[in-house]
């Protein structure tokens, strides 16, 4: 039974942090530790390929899988698995043998881990709080996600990494591992009740039906998924942007990521806030709107400052978004569906990632560093034209009553 924002809650919360506070340090070193292997746009952008490709592959897999298994001991047995491969990998730089392929098959890995992790992840959180808490719940997991994983992270990892190369990667191993013993503390079973009876194909069919049926999470995934496309060829490339024309040396490039964190833990206080105020499809309306000055301004800077600027407003956008849509998205969907339908809304949202972020390669091999940054601009300025009726107040209440939208 569900329960106000509590003793569980806080324990997922602590884990969660932990956690992102690995990712961050991750974070930094994992782009560090590909530039130093190679200059190449194409092969860096490659190793962002290669994490996110499992969601474009396994994603609706995944979601079907975490609806017929406890979501708590999902969650646990992946985050054993990334501690060991990130162990691993922390291992072979250590001994100095250590290339780009199994660099690759690491981000693989740690990519497919992720798309069971964090589908039972969204789908678990509705069993520990409130329907009306889960705003707050989301705000504060995305704070967290933040403070960890772009704020106190990436400074560690980055000076972590220009100490010894492999120190990071040892941490972050050790925080998948203290996190998934905090979840292990969780008491009680978190399946949804279905019991395998019918076929996975008609299971991950009928999660896909749903969401198409559904206009808002359709729309919201769609959104999410076009955004990620060409924020991913920005990210891609996004530390050979900070070394060759902002200047920023290996051990500040932690300091720029965390600007973002800086960023995301504002968006993340202010958006339940933000939400109550204006409303949900405005709060949507309003952070895309802006990234469109985030995204464009990369292209006419060379100032590390103004980039760190630019970075916080990123993170606040793209956590305002992530909190609204999220909850939205767990708010619609029944128990039952939540694993499918949250692997189908991130197969849209985030299967795009790898396409976009080999995207991005090719866009910086042909016109130069900034050239991403200008094209996603464009495409958010598309975007908000095509979905601007789509996600008014209106219709996102119309979701809520149940009324019938196709």
């Amino acid at each position: 039974m569900a329960t106000r924002l509590g003793s569980d809650f806080d324990k997922l919360s602590i884990a969660a942090g932990i956690s992102n506070i690995g990712d961050g340090v991750m974070g930094a070193a994992f782009p560090l530790l590909v530039a130093s292997l190679t200059r190449d746009p194409m092969l860096v952008a490659g190793a962002t390929l290669a994490g996110r490709l499992p969601w474009f592959l396994f994603a609706l897999l995944s979601g079907a899988l975490v609806d017929r298994m406890d979501r708590r001991r999902v969650m646990i047995f992946t985050d054993v698995l990334r501690a060991a491969g990130v162990g691993l990998l922390a291992w072979g730089i250590s001994s100095g043998d250590i290339g780009l392929t199994p660099v690759y098959l690491v981000a693989f890995g740690l990519g497919l881990a992720e798309t069971f992790f964090d589908t039972a992840a969204e789908a678990f959180t509705p069993r520990l709080v409130e329907r009306d808490d889960l705003p707050a719940a989301n705000g504060r997991l995305q704070g967290l996600e933040w403070v960890g994983g772009s704020f106190v992270g990436p400074p560690v990892g980055a000076a972590l990494f220009a100490l010894v190369a492999s120190l990071p990667f040892f941490v972050d191993a050790a925080t998948f591992a203290v996190a998934a013993a905090l979840l292990a503390l969780i008491p009680g079973a978190f399946r949804s009740g279905r019991l395998g009876s019918t076929s996975l194909r008609s299971d991950i069919v009928s999660g896909l039906r749903w969401l198409w049926n559904q206009r808002v999470v359709r729309t919201l995934s769609l959104m999410a998924g076009t955004t990620n496309f060409f924020s991913f060829g920005i990210i891609s490339i996004f530390v050979l942007y900070a070394q060759d024309i902002l200047g920023v040396p290996d051990a500040i490039f932690g300091v720029l990521l965390a600007s973002l964190g800086v960023g995301g833990l504002v968006g993340a206080v202010a958006a339940p806030h933000l939400v109550g105020f204006i409303g949900s499809g405005n709060t949507l309306r309003l952070a895309v709107g802006l990234q469109v000055f985030a995204s464009g301004g990369f292209f006419f800077i060379s100032s590390p400052w103004i980039a760190g600027a630019l970075m916080a407003l990123f993170g606040l956008l793209i956590t305002s978004w992530n909190v609204v849509s999220v909850s939205l998205r767990q708010e619609l969907t029944p128990d039952e569906t939540r694993g499918r339908v949250a692997g189908a809304a991130r197969l849209l949202a985030w299967g795009s990632q790898p396409l976009g972020a080999l995207l991005g390669g090719v866009v910086a091999a042909t016109f130069g560093l900034r050239a991403p940054f200008l094209l996603a601009a464009v495409a958010f300025i598309a975007m908000l034209m095509v979905t601007w009726r789509i996600t008014s107040n209106q219709s996102i209440e119309q979701a809520r009553a149940g009324s019938p939208i196709i």
